[in-house]
């Protein structure tokens, strides 16, 4: 597998800097760069069938060295010839010796070329494949034919759910802890997400928070989940949380923990108020289970029965579509035999719904193959099917896969990340037709219908937002790229002394191949209170550079201002885990001129730094603690120059549009909107959209925005428009003068005051599916939708907004409505109880009448035998109980 991403990233790096629109080299000769390519698609393609042939591992060896070999050679040139070209106003070309090293590569490709045409022309060096022990590698289906749904969903085990829901409803007043017990895989966090989500269980509990511990628990995130806040001191977290729960009836849940610390640590933080409060824990281990649960409370999960397993296997492989009689006859077959291991299962399930066409023969061989692992006990069985599946996957899935290892165990991945991570690595396949983000969601929907990743959109709507691995899986993705030599991975394990150069050089001797160092690819940093200078040097005690491509660090300590290592050849570094200063941000960042991605957290944007020097950038993301605004006037940034750039993230100023078409770039936040206009045509291809309107610097007399040109953005499918806090009583912002793109999927506007006739023109967007008014953003007091309005509209966001007279709501596909601080609004349209699609009413900070109003609905649903609608409260009850509090306090006083 690592033998196909090396030889997949030389490709794209040939392609990256020497066929690329307005290159910074200007190479001659482009014909001989697009023969060296062809050269490696032929490898490439050797790599992806070449199952059969005995002398594989050997050839697989040279391919990788050359690979590697040639990718160090040419990034090295490569960035030389950079320094040089930040010093110069036009592009420079390369030296013979970068000719010379691509003339090489392409000599010992042929020469191995050659050997695999002599190979495959002698059948004696073909092993002849023993009938059912080989199972081949499937092609990803189009993923435009698949569902993105979530389905990591309960199948059986309703009496371990009645269970859990009585021992959470008891008559019982004192505070209690629940242990839920069993192996991994065996679909404990699954159960409690099903008690989480019930209906029932959320009218119940006032408060109702989840925490997601692992193996290494750090308290500060866990209070932060439980807290559902991004920040805050330490040491007053604790109390936060209590004052949170304090008086109310809470569930919490703390899923997956590993030792009786983790329990220790928190407890202390769920106030014991004599009013039925629940506390439901997940582990692997009896011994935490006792120590933590409350007498007898600990609950031990069972296995699947037979037709609980059938049914789960039968939902991920058939849904609802009828199957042949021979093909259940095998299925059955299998589910007996998985021992009612719930991962197991779905891992199984993955293997069969691989196949675009399945037929017998393909079931027939997999069911011979699985069969003799199956006859284990099942955590072995469990391992060893992990081990089959991933052996099934094409390699361009396999190192997908392994990239999950870099992240945390039990991370919540956002999906727009883990793309941008890819696409910036360079191990994806190039397509003709499709973008590298389009390449990925594809990658990622084929793993995740095979039952390797689980999705959590976030939000209803259009794409995941979100995924993770199972930590069962999660381990084996470790143990895998540790053994590629893809990932070295920096904890308080494997660093004892908290130093990584090390580490670092004691992997870099273990993967030598002959006379010339190779390194690990993707260097993980998780050890809470590391700082990020790991190391002074760029070379190692040989005198060769430290070829690491990627550092991620998951670190949460604020940077020093030591020295941060410069590595010529790295492409991904990501820091957004902690917050640097302009005085701290490493002034070796500017000399990484092969870097592809950039994510930093810092107090304000620094626009003056070195930037320019980063020409190969993809992704620039700069997330500020402190962002300008409130007064203080943001900065212009021209970075847009930079020919590579794909996504810009940065909210610390504004953004300038490029001089020239930039024809890569997807996404971009944030532009300054002003009366001046935008020039459009210089991004054709921008799928994601922001805009910032600072009102405190807008002049009465200035002339209203102008937007012209939006419309032609013909792929813009998110767009965002953010004002400044300062209400301007003028017509400077109005969308009856703007025509809004049709192919709009997504939309959030944030403090513009829309008038009702702005919203009338949202609402006929053909293609609009989520809808988020924040900060005033809706100035009206009235709102009244009509027929042929939000038409697709999925997911509605309203927050802080005067809306007072909600006469009448057309929502045809509604699926989630979610209203915070809307004060004046005392009850919803009795057209809602119509809107066949809604399944989740979410009020924050309301009047108890509007919660009234939204249970009333759902009891006119349970009344047509429907109990799919689910009503969540958030501080609805305190807000106006500090209503009544303030009016006592007044009259008190007078």
């Amino acid at each position: 597998m690592a033998t196909f991403a090396h030889i997949t990233s030389l490709l794209n790096t040939l392609h990256f800097h020497f066929l690329q629109p307005h290159p910074c080299l200007i190479f001659d000769d482009t014909e001989a760069i697009k023969s060296v390519c062809e050269k490696i698609r032929y490898l490439q393609a050797f790599l992806e069938g070449s199952e059969k042939i005995k002398a594989r591992s050997v050839l697989e060896s040279e391919i990788r060295c050359v690979a590697q070999d040639a990718e160090a050679n040419i990034e090295s040139q490569l960035y030389q010839l950079y320094l040089c070209c930040n010093q110069e106003d036009h592009p420079l070309k390369p030296p013979q010796s970068l000719y010379h090293t691509l003339e090489q590569v392409k000599q010992k490709i042929e020469s191995i070329e050659r050997r695999i045409i002599e190979i495959k022309s002698n059948n004696n060096h073909f092993a002849e494949p023993q009938s059912g022990n080989r199972i081949e590698n499937i092609k990803a289906g189009s993923s435009s034919q698949r569902s993105s749904e979530p389905k990591d969903v309960m199948v059986g085990c309703d009496d371990e759910f009645d269970t859990i829901m009585h021992k959470l409803t008891s008559l019982s007043e004192k505070l209690e802890v629940i242990s839920i017990v069993g192996m991994g895989g065996i679909g404990k966090t699954t159960l409690v997400k099903r008690v989480y989500e019930d209906a029932s269980i959320i009218s119940y509990f006032d408060v109702r928070a989840w925490a997601t511990v692992s193996q290494e628990h750090n308290t500060r995130e866990i209070l932060l989940s439980l807290l559902d806040t991004k920040g805050g001191d330490i040491s007053d977290l604790p109390n936060q949380l209590r004052k949170k729960l304090m008086g109310q009836r809470y569930l919490i849940v703390m899923d997956d923990i590993w030792g009786t610390k983790a329990w220790d640590d928190l407890h202390r933080c769920f106030p014991e108020s004599f009013n039925g409060s629940r506390i439901l824990i997940t582990t692997r281990l009896k011994q935490v289970a006792d120590y933590a649960s409350s007498g007898n409370n600990s609950h031990y999960m069972r296995f699947l029965n037979f037709n609980e397993s059938w049914n789960l296997f039968y939902k991920k492989v058939f849904e609802e579509k009828k199957v042949p009689l021979e093909f259940e006859t095998i299925g059955r077959g299998i589910v007996e035999k998985c021992q009612g291991l719930p991962l197991t299962i779905t891992v199984v399930a993955g293997l069969f719904t691989s196949f675009n066409q399945p037929s017998l023969n393909q079931w027939r061989n997999i069911a011979e193959n699985l069969s003799s692992l199956l006859n284990t006990d099942p955590e072995e069985k469990c391992s060893k099917i992990l081990s089959l599946s991933y052996n099934h996957l094409p390699p361009h899935l396999k190192v997908c896969f392994l990239y999950f290892g870099v992240f945390p165990e039990d991370s919540k991945i956002r999906v727009k990340k883990l793309i941008r991570l890819w696409v910036a690595e360079g191990f994806l396949k190039l397509e003709l037709n499709d973008t590298m983000e389009e390449v990925s969601e594809a990658y990622l929907q084929d793993l995740v219908d095979r039952g390797l990743v689980q999705i959590d959109k976030g939000s209803f709507g259009i794409k995941m937002k979100y995924c993770r691995v199972h930590d069962v899986l999660h381990n084996y993705c470790l143990r895998e790229a540790q053994r590629e030599k893809l990932l070295c991975v920096v904890n308080k394990n494997s660093v004892p002394m908290g130093r990584l150069k090390r580490i670092l050089m004691r992997i870099k001797r273990s993967i030598s191949i002959g006379s010339v160092p190779k390194a690990c690819y993707w260097v993980s940093s998780q050890l809470t209170h590391l700082g990020l200078a790991i190391t002074r040097e760029r070379y190692d005690e040989t005198g060769a550079p430290l070829e690491f491509r990627s550092i991620l660090y998951f670190g949460m300590k604020n940077i020093s201002s030591n020295p941060f290592p410069c590595f010529e050849v790295l492409r991904v570094l990501d820091i957004s885990s902690i917050i640097i200063s302009e005085h701290h941000i490493p002034s070796e960042i500017w000399n990484l001129l092969n870097l592809r991605y950039l994510a930093l957290r810092t107090f304000e944007f620094f626009p003056d730094l070195e930037w320019f020097k980063l020409q190969n950038l993809q992704t620039l993301i700069v997330l500020n603690v402190r962002p300008y605004g409130w007064g203080r006037r943001k900065p212009k940034f021209n970075i847009l120059g930079m020919p590579r750039l794909r996504h810009v993230s940065i909210n610390g100023c504004f953004l300038n549009l490029p001089t020239l078409v930039q024809g890569n770039l997807q996404a971009l936040f944030w532009l300054h909107l002003s009366h001046q206009g935008l020039d459009f045509e210089k991004i054709p291809n921008v799928k994601e959209l922001g805009f910032y309107i600072d009102y405190n610097y807008v002049s009465e007399l200035l002339r209203p925005i102008s937007l012209d040109g939006l419309a032609n953005l013909h792929k813009l499918e998110n767009m965002k428009i953010k004002a400044s806090c300062k209400r301007i009583e003028n017509d400077y912002f109005r969308l009856q003068r703007i025509a809004l793109p049709e192919n709009l999927k997504k939309l959030s506007l944030y403090g513009t005051y829309l008038s009702p006739e702005d919203m009338a023109i949202i609402g006929t967007l053909p293609n609009l599916e989520i809808l988020k008014l924040m900060n005033n953003d809706f100035s009206g007091q009235e709102w009244n939708t009509r027929e042929n309005e939000f038409c697709r509209l999925k997911y509605l966001q309203i927050q802080r907004s005067c809306l007072k007279d909600w006469n009448s709501a057309h929502f045809p596909v509604l699926e989630c409505l979610n209203l915070t601080s809307c004060w004046d609004l005392e009850e919803f349209p009795a057209s809602f109880v119509d809107i066949p699609f809604l399944r989740l009413i979410m009020l924050n900070k309301c009047r108890r009448s509007l919660l009234n109003s939204a249970k009333q609905i759902q009891e006119e649903w349970l009344d047509y035998g429907d109990d799919k609608l689910i009503v969540e409260d958030f501080d609805c009850r305190r807000v106006e109980d500090e209503e009544e509090e303030e009016v006592q306090d007044h009259n008190m006083n007078h």
